[in-house]
């Protein structure tokens, strides 16, 4: 479907509030504060109840549970798993029988959607939902997705994976998931497609207005300003970017991971909940330490690319909260880029102490995690409810630390402790590990099997 270029965008700096038993869908894009805002949120999870908004779950965000409707598979291909429909069955159901007003969906592998996908969440929530996008500036964005994709174990350095971004797009072979989520234009023209023209709203993430973002929100679903303000938090909970030295170094203890064939579970665990997590929690980089920084060639095109994207959200005619200017701000630029040859030694001190917290089933902080750190421990949130009870952190320590062994590797650890015989771990061990985390379970959830 295309769209005729209009004269007047529609361009607003506040809206009325949805109309009452709307569901709010939030599909992102990545980078452009959704973290903050989906961290607010479940802050504030109670009393956004208490003011008419159901922000469904326990969880940060429903990461899970949107990719769950979409079918979509998390990881990496050596260890993929795709989450359970009956985790959207559970937010789909708190939504539908909430005596709330409004209801706030949010995460952006929403806007990886094709158009079936699309449809589901609109034959999923029902006609009233309302689909918002958050946008930003496409030069701007490029060094921090690519510091995701580094973050989730991507070994292309920043320069290569430039050319390989901003060259052909039919030959694009590397992070495929790119376009996906960042094709501006073609994320806005499918949901106007598949929800309706007055369905979509589009808000512009502007550094020059920090709070626009928040506000917008706050607006539509009928809440005070202020509500949704950012949560004090550090490095790790907020997100913070990497130095350049910092991405290298993840970089390279990547490449370790890939070769030894090492799994998407243990690397979350392992690097993104540990070395990363407690390198960006606990050291600020200097000042004059550099940042990832466009060249002007990638700027020259990067900018070009925004322009059209810019002019092509205009022209679906959907609302814009915020100035669609802001989407072509130029950006900073060096005249080429200086690969990292040293790692400053604050930041290689804090990723080892993280990696050997999170080997230890620790977290990234040997289990005292810094105040207003969210999700720093590796185990499941249910065991947190055994740590003060005897030996319930010994258990769950022990369960952190073994879970990524198969079944032939925990016999050998078990011949190596004592027991030499086959029999006696396939039988009479494993009957009593089966009685061991079905009395566990019990103790954690109240109920039997």
């Amino acid at each position: 479907m295309s769209f005729a270029p209009q004269a007047e965008p529609v361009i607003q700096s506040s809206v009325a509030a949805l109309p009452e038993g709307t569901t709010l869908l939030h599909i992102g894009i990545p980078k452009t504060g959704t973290t903050t805002l989906q961290r607010s949120a479940a802050y504030h999870r109670a009393e956004l109840l208490q003011r008419g908004v159901c922000y469904p779950g326990e969880t940060l965000n429903h990461r899970e549970a949107i990719s769950a409707l979409m079918a979509r598979s998390l990881g990496w291909k050596n260890s993929q798993s795709t989450p359970a429909k009956g985790i959207w069955d559970k937010i789909e159901h708190e939504v539908k029988n909430t005596s709330a007003k409004r209801s706030l969906i949010s995460h952006e592998f929403g806007c990886e959607s094709t158009d079936e996908q699309a449809r589901r969440f609109i034959e999923a929530l029902g006609p009233q939902t309302h689909v918002v996008i958050t946008l930003r500036g496409f030069a701007d964005l490029l060094g921090s997705s690519w510091q995701q994709y580094v973050k989730a174990g991507y070994q292309k350095p920043y320069g290569a994976w430039l050319k390989a971004i901003l060259g052909d797009r039919k030959k694009l072979k590397t992070t495929p998931t790119f376009y996906k989520r960042n094709d501006q234009a073609a994320i806005v023209e499918r949901w106007v497609r598949i929800a309706g023209v007055d369905n979509v709203t589009v808000v512009i993430a502007d550094k020059r207005k920090p709070d626009q973002l928040t506000n917008a929100f706050e607006d539509l679903l009928g809440v005070p300003r202020g509500i949704l303000g950012a949560v004090p938090a550090g490095g790790y909970a907020a997100n913070r970017s990497l130095s350049a030295a910092e991405a290298e170094l993840v970089l390279r203890v990547n490449k370790i991971f890939r070769e030894q064939g090492m799994t998407w579970d243990r690397y979350a665990d392992l690097m993104r909940h540990g070395l990363v997590a407690r390198m960006q929690e606990n050291r600020r980089p200097a000042a004059d330490e550099p940042t990832l920084t466009l060249p002007t060639w990638a700027a020259k095109k990067a900018l070009a690319q925004a322009q059209t994207y810019a002019d092509a959200v205009a022209a679906t005619g959907c609302r814009v909260i915020g100035d669609l200017s802001a989407l072509t701000t130029p950006v900073r630029t060096v005249s080429r880029i200086e690969r990292p040859t040293q790692i400053p030694a604050d930041a290689v001190y804090e990723a080892i102490a993280g990696l050997l917290s999170a080997e230890d089933g620790r977290g990234a902080f040997f289990d005292q995690p810094p105040e207003g750190v969210q999700g720093a421990n590796t185990y499941k949130g249910r065991l947190r409810k055994m740590v003060d009870s005897g030996e319930g952190l010994e258990v769950a320590n022990a369960i952190r630390a073994t879970r990524h062994l198969d079944d032939r590797t925990i016999a050998g650890i078990a011949a190596y402790r004592g027991i030499t015989t086959a029999d006696a771990w396939t039988k009479p061990y494993r009957r009593r590990a089966k009685r061991v985390v079905s009395g566990l379970k019990q103790k954690v959830t109240g109920k039997r099997n």
